[in-house]
């Protein structure tokens, strides 16, 4: 298991210096369910800064 994940979404309020510091990540297919590229797959643990901001 890595010890680092890199993170460079800088919208992101798990990104600490382009690592992500989220305690776990769930990363799920975007779209049909068909992956065959990295282009085909999202961070479920994305939170936006500016949301959490407004909260």
């Amino acid at each position: 298991m890595p010890k680092e994940v890199k993170c460079v979404v800088e919208e992101c309020v798990y990104n600490q210096n382009k690592l992500c510091k989220a305690e776990a990540i769930e990363v799920r297919s975007s779209g049909d369910m068909s992956v065959s590229t990295s282009d085909g797959t999202a961070c479920e643990t994305f939170k936006s800064q500016e949301i959490e901001q407004l909260q």
